[in-house]
């Protein structure tokens, strides 16, 4: 088979000719059916290949029979939102959902994502922190939702939720038993993750029986780096009142620690610096961050299957579910004794 016209692309129906098969057989083989011999799937791929055949993945959206399309609203410049990205992913082709990802920012804001996803026959969707999303009107979504955060932005979306009671908990002990007595707490943006954050640090320092303050600062590198210049300015950190900072998230701490080392302060020695989320950052034999991890796998699984329940819904949605994931402390060498 040879595609007629330079800068035509093969079909379905050319495969179809070349490997004496139906343009069905052809589709079926190509998104993985059983129903298909091996050697003719394997006849069929390997024409695929020698053609560049690629699947049109919005028409085979449009054409499903059974609609098994579900939609991620994310922001993908977020280390924890690439994370459960990832693992959504996974969890979505293990149960054989189309996954449809949209990444909002401001040229591509959430009512835009949304109606994309409508147009697409998503008959799902799996928002990341929705109350954090400007725009967010639920009269205006047709497909049952699941969010993955602290708040729903209603009654009728279920809900999958890391808790930071007992990551909190274990990293104030943590600091405690390093000799630490005063910290500082880098806060995040305002909102519903920042306050769940917060108010889980708060609880968790008066009980370890650590003295605190609460410094604004935010959710970047440069809120980290810009938060922290300004405490080694005013003096005191690393030096005599605070020893260890904690931060609202992994980016935030990364900026810390870069403020600390051109200060000529060696985390982990002079100060200990922890984070949240146990990204990639975290991770890295860079920065070795000790970090509260959010159990991303389980969040992702967990959101999935609230998914493929809504999909198997006839009828009124029923009750929407509130479930809870807790986090658990990783240390690394961004945290030592007391200096």
């Amino acid at each position: 088979m040879r595609p007629e016209g330079p800068g035509r692309r093969p079909t379905l129906k050319d495969l179809a000719e070349a490997t004496g098969t139906s343009v069905s057989t052809v589709s079926r083989a190509l998104s993985g059916s059983p129903r298909v011999g091996e050697a003719t799937r394997r006849r069929i791929q390997e024409e695929a290949a020698r053609t560049g055949y690629r699947i049109d993945l919005a028409a085979s959206l449009l054409r499903a029979a059974t609609n098994r399309n579900v939609g991620l609203v994310c922001r993908l410049e977020q280390e924890l939102h690439a994370a459960l990205h990832e693992q959504i992913l996974a969890r979505a082709q293990e149960q054989r959902l189309s996954l449809v990802v949209h990444s909002v920012s401001e040229n591509h804001p959430v009512d835009m994502a949304l109606q994309a996803l409508e147009q697409l026959r998503c008959q799902a969707v799996i928002v990341l922190d929705p109350s954090q999303l400007v725009g967010l009107d639920l009269a205006a979504v047709r497909m049952p939702m699941i969010g993955v955060g602290q708040e729903a932005p209603g009654p009728v979306v279920d809900l999958v939720t890391s808790d930071n009671t007992v990551g909190m908990r274990q990293a104030c002990e943590h600091l405690a038993g390093l000799g630490h007595r005063q910290v500082c707490y880098l806060d995040g943006p305002a909102g519903g993750s920042a306050d769940a954050r917060r108010g889980a640090f708060l609880r968790a320092a008066d009980t370890t029986g650590l003295a605190y303050r609460v410094v604004t600062a935010g959710a970047s590198l440069d809120a980290g780096f810009q938060a922290t210049e300004h405490l080694l300015g005013a003096g005191g950190l690393g030096l005599g009142e605070d020893t260890a900072l904690v931060c609202y998230n992994d980016q935030c701490a990364q900026g810390a620690v870069v403020a600390l080392l051109r200060a000529g302060l060696q985390p982990g020695r002079q100060v200990s610096v922890t984070g949240c989320d146990n990204s990639r950052i975290a991770a890295s034999q860079a920065f070795d961050l000790t970090s509260i991890d959010r159990c991303p796998a389980v969040v992702a699984s967990l959101a999935v299957e609230l998914a493929c329940k809504r999909l198997e819904v006839v009828g009124p949605p029923g009750d929407a579910e509130r479930v809870r994931v807790d986090t658990e402390l990783v240390v690394r060498g961004s945290t030592g004794l007391v200096a």
